[in-house]
């Protein structure tokens, strides 16, 4: 008989939790549950046999590491338009901490097979984990195509997630500071009637955070300002490379752009022929930028993310000033409490709208998710979050 090979890929806690689920999405179907050599032996009514090999960080870290690395350097070779959704497929690949490796008999019976399958998917939901096939097709716990080896999505997007268990292993506890905080944003969400989650904490408390310099801040910008009109003349309807390399010139003759910019936005920049959803991506950056500005104190306002930023503005800041001191001349630093109710307030935003997307219904309160999760992006590189990241491996958990 053939044996079919799945294996279920998370991020938990307590592992023990799967073997909780495993026994109750296939209690109807169970004669037996049994553990052997470390392998979990479902035994159904039919007496075919499912093992479940479950390996966790916490006990094999090396497996672990080696597994999803390589994993990872696989699917990093797909050819895809999905820019983005790649990227974050994997970030999602280099974060999970337990595999489970899942071998069962295959025949003629269709209606067996797809009660398998079926029960695997509801283990799956049960643990947010996802399902890769032997294709080297992986599946969302909702059984849709998250990424495949041929580049093919049935997604336009996709955010990393966790599960709590884990994000908040080995935190500190919330400090006073942190509990007013986090009470204050959700008080200014039930005013505005956004769902929240009460006890999501910040993704840096204040015994974590490492705030960037108004320098570093104020670079950052202007990298990525630069990056992002590129990427503009890139998307016009005459795009023309020389015209964007002109505006991006520019930027560094004024900035010195090109001695800070990352590995990532150089490749994007060096590639004569970019993707366009790439150049989309970049092009969102103009929201980071507006972010960076504010926390450094150089504009006065950060507007409720319902609207994108006023690209104008924006542009005349960088044109009208020289370089970076001049543009560090304006302002005055921003207080670091200021920038973590922020930062705070800019998760819980994200993670509604998030919540939104999963249910297929609008962000609420005329939030835009776009502008949300860029600002997200950028508020978790200014205070040292995702363990001091650089930007190109920033990860917005919600």
């Amino acid at each position: 008989m053939e044996k079919a090979n799945i294996t279920l890929y998370t991020v938990i806690g307590n592992p023990d939790r799967i073997v909780t689920s495993i026994r109750d999405r296939f209690k109807e179907m169970t004669k037996e549950l049994t553990s052997e050599n470390g392998a979990i032996i479902l035994t159904l009514a039919d007496d075919s046999n499912i093992a479940f090999n479950i390996s966790h960080q916490k006990d094999k870290p090396d497996f672990i590491a080696s597994h999803t690395a390589g994993m990872a350097n696989y699917f990093a070779s797909a050819q895809t338009p999905l820019v983005e959704l790649k990227e974050n497929v994997l970030r999602q690949i280099r974060v999970f901490n337990c595999i489970t490796g899942i071998t069962f008999e295959v025949d003629d019976n269709e209606d067996r097979t797809n009660y398998i399958i079926n029960c695997l998917f509801a283990v799956a939901n049960d643990v947010n984990g996802f399902l890769l096939y032997p294709s080297m097709q992986i599946y969302t716990k909702e059984g849709k195509l998250l990424f495949s080896i041929q580049g093919e999505s049935q997604l336009t997007e996709f955010i990393p997630i966790g599960n709590a268990d884990l994000l908040d292993a080995n935190r500190p506890e919330e400090a006073p500071a942190d509990v007013e905080r986090r009470l204050r944003s959700i008080a200014l969400l039930e005013a505005r009637n956004i769902p929240h989650m009460e006890h999501l904490h910040s993704e840096a408390l204040e015994s974590e955070v490492k705030l960037r310099s108004r320098e570093e801040m104020v670079k950052r910008a202007a990298a990525l300002f630069a990056v992002a009109v590129y990427s503009e003349v890139m998307l016009s309807e005459d795009s023309d490379r020389e015209a964007a390399r002109s505006y991006f010139n520019k930027m560094d003759e004024l900035y010195g752009v090109k001695s800070y910019i990352t590995p990532h936005e150089a490749a994007y920049i060096n590639n004569p022929e970019p993707e366009e959803q790439e150049c989309i991506q970049f092009g969102w950056r103009y929201e980071c930028c507006g972010v960076l500005l504010w926390s450094a104190g150089v504009v006065d306002d950060l507007s409720y993310p319902s609207t994108i930023i006023d690209v104008p503005v924006l542009a005349a800041i960088f044109w009208q000033h020289k370089g970076i001191k001049d543009l560090l001349s304006k302002g005055f630093a921003r207080p670091e409490t200021e920038i973590l109710d922020a930062a705070d307030m800019t998760l819980r935003y994200d993670w509604a709208c998030v919540d939104a997307r999963i249910h297929g219904k609008e962000a609420p309160a005329s939030l835009d998710g776009g502008v949300v999760m860029e600002r997200h992006y950028a508020f978790n590189w200014i205070i040292g979050a995702n363990n001091g990241a650089d930007w190109d491996h920033i990860q917005p958990n919600t």
